[in-house]
């Protein structure tokens, strides 16, 4: 939810207006109001710097379904050394995530056959790495299976 420059301009306008009135009716007019009463007109102005706020921030609107969010690739992280050596290493160890195998797997097809040797790879990173259609792949999963 975004505002316009006059949206928020009226906002705050509206609510100097109602802080105003308050103030000078607390002067001008002889009652006696409930210290409550006098704070009532700075919900509006709370009201608009929520607003304000949120809009500047451009919260996600949490209300669209997921298929309408932007998908953030997934990177892998990877530990100890950088570069290929450490992806490499990624990619072979029993520690590593299945969001961080896959990826990987998305980033550098030519892992896809010792991530699939990996034995903590998930199933469905499993099932696309096939779908893939690369032989080295299919082969790194075959040597996996146990002999019947």
């Amino acid at each position: 939810m975004a505002l316009s420059n006059l949206s928020r301009m009226v906002f705050g306008v509206c609510a100097a207006f109602f802080i105003a009135v308050a103030v000078l009716a607390e002067g001008v007019l002889p009652l006696e109001l409930p210290p409550v009463l006098l704070v009532l007109p700075l919900v509006p102005l709370a009201v608009t710097v929520v607003v304000v706020r949120d809009s500047m921030r451009g919260a996600p609107n949490d209300d669209a379904p997921l298929a309408a969010r932007p998908e953030q690739p997934v990177q892998p992280v990877p530990f100890g050394a950088d570069g290929p050596q450490g992806e490499r290493m990624l990619a072979e160890s029993p520690y590593a995530t299945a969001t961080e195998l896959a990826g990987l797997a998305y980033a550098r097809p030519e892992l896809r056959p010792t991530i699939a040797a990996n034995p903590v790879a998930p199933s469905s990173l499993l099932q696309w790495m096939v779908d893939q259609g690369e032989p080295a792949v299919i082969a790194a999963i075959a040597a996996r299976r146990p002999a019947a």
